[in-house]
Protein backbone atom coordinates (compact mmCIF):
# COMPACT_ATOMS: atom_id res chain seq x y z
CA UNK A 1 0.00 0.00 0.00
CA UNK A 2 1.27 3.46 -0.86
CA UNK A 3 1.45 5.62 2.28
CA UNK A 4 2.77 8.77 0.63
CA UNK A 5 -0.67 10.43 0.49
CA UNK A 6 -0.87 10.27 4.30
CA UNK A 7 2.27 12.28 5.11
CA UNK A 8 0.50 15.64 4.73
CA UNK A 9 -3.24 15.25 4.86
CA UNK A 10 -5.61 17.79 3.38
CA UNK A 11 -9.06 17.94 4.97
CA UNK A 12 -10.80 16.27 2.04
CA UNK A 13 -8.68 13.11 2.49
CA UNK A 14 -9.41 12.57 6.18
CA UNK A 15 -12.28 10.17 5.49
CA UNK A 16 -9.95 8.04 3.36
CA UNK A 17 -7.32 8.06 6.10
CA UNK A 18 -9.85 6.97 8.71
CA UNK A 19 -10.99 4.15 6.47
CA UNK A 20 -7.37 3.01 6.01
CA UNK A 21 -6.74 3.12 9.77
CA UNK A 22 -9.92 1.12 10.44
CA UNK A 23 -8.78 -1.41 7.86
CA UNK A 24 -5.45 -1.78 9.68
CA UNK A 25 -7.36 -2.39 12.93
CA UNK A 26 -9.53 -5.05 11.30
CA UNK A 27 -6.42 -6.70 9.92
CA UNK A 28 -4.90 -6.72 13.42
CA UNK A 29 -7.90 -8.65 14.70
CA UNK A 30 -7.34 -11.31 12.04
CA UNK A 31 -4.97 -13.96 13.50
CA UNK A 32 -3.86 -15.07 9.99
CA UNK A 33 -2.57 -11.62 8.99
CA UNK A 34 0.96 -10.70 10.07
CA UNK A 35 0.83 -7.02 8.99
CA UNK A 36 4.28 -7.00 7.37
CA UNK A 37 3.14 -4.89 4.43
CA UNK A 38 2.03 -1.97 6.66
CA UNK A 39 4.68 0.66 6.04
CA UNK A 40 3.33 3.69 7.88
CA UNK A 41 3.82 3.82 11.65
CA UNK A 42 0.19 4.87 12.29
CA UNK A 43 -1.03 1.81 10.42
CA UNK A 44 1.41 -0.44 12.31
CA UNK A 45 0.29 1.09 15.62
CA UNK A 46 -3.40 0.48 14.86
CA UNK A 47 -2.57 -3.06 13.78
CA UNK A 48 -0.66 -3.66 17.03
CA UNK A 49 -3.46 -2.20 19.15
CA UNK A 50 -6.03 -4.50 17.57
CA UNK A 51 -3.68 -7.48 17.92
CA UNK A 52 -3.23 -6.67 21.62
CA UNK A 53 -6.98 -6.43 22.14
CA UNK A 54 -7.40 -9.77 20.43
CA UNK A 55 -4.88 -11.40 22.79
CA UNK A 56 -5.73 -9.60 26.04
CA UNK A 57 -9.46 -9.09 25.63
CA UNK A 58 -11.23 -5.75 25.65
CA UNK A 59 -9.72 -2.83 27.55
CA UNK A 60 -11.35 -1.26 30.60
CA UNK A 61 -12.56 1.65 28.48
CA UNK A 62 -14.50 -0.63 26.12
CA UNK A 63 -16.07 -2.75 28.87
CA UNK A 64 -19.53 -1.79 30.06
CA UNK A 65 -19.52 0.51 33.06
CA UNK A 66 -20.48 -1.03 36.37
CA UNK A 67 -21.87 2.12 37.91
CA UNK A 68 -24.07 4.98 36.93
CA UNK A 69 -24.72 7.49 39.67
CA UNK A 70 -24.81 4.89 42.43
CA UNK A 71 -26.68 2.19 40.54
CA UNK A 72 -25.53 -1.22 39.36
CA UNK A 73 -22.77 -1.59 41.93
CA UNK A 74 -21.82 -5.11 42.91
CA UNK A 75 -24.09 -6.21 45.77
CA UNK A 76 -21.23 -6.53 48.26
CA UNK A 77 -20.06 -3.00 47.49
CA UNK A 78 -23.56 -1.60 47.99
CA UNK A 79 -23.87 -3.39 51.32
CA UNK A 80 -20.50 -1.97 52.46
CA UNK A 81 -21.45 1.55 51.36
CA UNK A 82 -24.87 1.52 53.00
CA UNK A 83 -23.48 0.00 56.21
CA UNK A 84 -21.05 2.93 56.40
CA UNK A 85 -23.77 5.49 55.63
CA UNK A 86 -26.24 4.09 58.14
CA UNK A 87 -23.58 3.87 60.85
CA UNK A 88 -22.72 7.58 60.44
CA UNK A 89 -26.16 9.01 59.70
CA UNK A 90 -28.44 9.81 62.68
CA UNK A 91 -31.25 7.32 63.26
CA UNK A 92 -33.84 10.14 63.18
CA UNK A 93 -32.61 11.29 59.76
CA UNK A 94 -35.23 12.35 57.22
CA UNK A 95 -34.73 13.13 53.55
CA UNK A 96 -33.83 16.79 53.20
CA UNK A 97 -31.94 16.98 56.51
CA UNK A 98 -28.49 18.51 56.34
CA UNK A 99 -25.59 16.23 57.17
CA UNK A 100 -23.46 17.06 60.19
CA UNK A 101 -20.03 18.43 59.35
CA UNK A 102 -17.64 15.57 58.57
CA UNK A 103 -20.23 12.79 58.77
CA UNK A 104 -20.22 12.02 55.04
CA UNK A 105 -16.41 12.06 55.04
CA UNK A 106 -16.40 9.62 57.96
CA UNK A 107 -18.83 7.32 56.12
CA UNK A 108 -16.71 7.58 52.98
CA UNK A 109 -13.57 6.61 54.90
CA UNK A 110 -15.36 3.58 56.37
CA UNK A 111 -16.66 2.53 52.95
CA UNK A 112 -13.22 2.91 51.36
CA UNK A 113 -11.67 0.75 54.07
CA UNK A 114 -14.42 -1.87 53.70
CA UNK A 115 -14.16 -1.98 49.90
CA UNK A 116 -10.37 -2.27 49.98
CA UNK A 117 -10.58 -5.09 52.51
CA UNK A 118 -13.07 -6.88 50.23
CA UNK A 119 -10.88 -6.32 47.17
CA UNK A 120 -13.31 -3.90 45.50
CA UNK A 121 -12.70 -0.49 44.00
CA UNK A 122 -13.43 2.19 46.62
CA UNK A 123 -16.44 4.46 46.05
CA UNK A 124 -16.01 8.08 45.12
CA UNK A 125 -16.93 10.74 47.65
CA UNK A 126 -19.60 12.00 45.26
CA UNK A 127 -21.23 8.55 45.28
CA UNK A 128 -21.39 8.60 49.07
CA UNK A 129 -22.85 12.12 49.01
CA UNK A 130 -25.56 11.16 46.51
CA UNK A 131 -26.51 7.94 48.29
CA UNK A 132 -26.51 9.71 51.68
CA UNK A 133 -29.05 12.24 50.46
CA UNK A 134 -31.07 9.82 48.33
CA UNK A 135 -32.57 8.27 51.42
CA UNK A 136 -32.97 4.54 51.80
CA UNK A 137 -30.99 1.57 50.50
CA UNK A 138 -32.56 -0.89 48.04
CA UNK A 139 -34.60 -3.76 49.48
CA UNK A 140 -31.96 -6.42 48.77
CA UNK A 141 -29.33 -4.36 50.62
CA UNK A 142 -31.67 -3.88 53.60
CA UNK A 143 -32.22 -7.65 53.69
CA UNK A 144 -28.46 -8.28 53.64
CA UNK A 145 -27.88 -5.74 56.41
CA UNK A 146 -30.62 -7.26 58.56
CA UNK A 147 -29.36 -10.80 57.99
CA UNK A 148 -26.20 -9.96 59.87
CA UNK A 149 -23.77 -9.35 57.05
CA UNK A 150 -20.30 -8.73 58.51
CA UNK A 151 -18.09 -5.99 57.15
CA UNK A 152 -14.66 -7.42 56.16
CA UNK A 153 -12.91 -4.68 58.20
CA UNK A 154 -14.58 -5.67 61.46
Amino acid sequence: MNTAPFEVIPAWRIARLRMTLRDAEHRGADPDDDGRDLLHRALRRRFALARGRMKDGPSLASRPKTTRKGRRFPHLKLVIIWRAILSCRPSAWKQGDAAQFGSIRKAHDQAVAGCRAAGLAPPRYRTMYVLWHRGVPPANVVAALQSGYKNPTE
